[in-house]
């Protein structure tokens, strides 16, 4: 083998040792996008996380379903405590009301977690239809 061959060599070596971890950097920025989109469903209070990191349209639906099932939350929380506070037969009432209604929450949360995992790009049944952050 004589110097010209092998600098030939040695470039293609190069050339494909650049190429891999550029592929592997992709791989590992969708998935710190997908944990960032999980963020949203499962600590609401840090919706505004994809905003902030990515620009693009799928950042914002996945930051106004965490909005909006955030709101959902303390809203209804703050209401059912008020009406379990009351006691008696309407408190008992509202607790279990509370509880499929947290439960019902919970679910809607964990579907969008599934969809982000899923790459599926439609919005979470309920929450993908109010629009806060456009």
């Amino acid at each position: 083998m004589n110097d010209e061959q092998e600098r030939e060599i040695g470039k293609e070596q190069v050339v494909k040792s650049e190429i891999v971890p550029v592929e592997e950097h992709s791989k590992d920025d969708e998935v710190a996008k997908k944990a960032v989109y999980s963020l949203c469903y499962v600590f609401g209070i840090l919706f505004f996380l994809p905003l902030i990191l990515y620009k693009d349209g799928e950042s914002k639906r996945h930051a106004n379903e965490g909005l909006v099932l955030l709101l959902f939350t303390l809203i209804g929380n703050a209401v059912f405590g008020i009406f379990m506070g009351f006691g008696g037969f309407v408190g008992r009432l509202f607790g279990i009301v509370a509880s499929v209604y947290s439960v019902m929450l919970l679910l809607l949360g964990i579907v969008g977690i599934v969809y982000v995992i899923t790459e599926r790009r439609k919005p979470v049944p309920v929450l993908g239809s109010i629009k806060l952050i456009k």
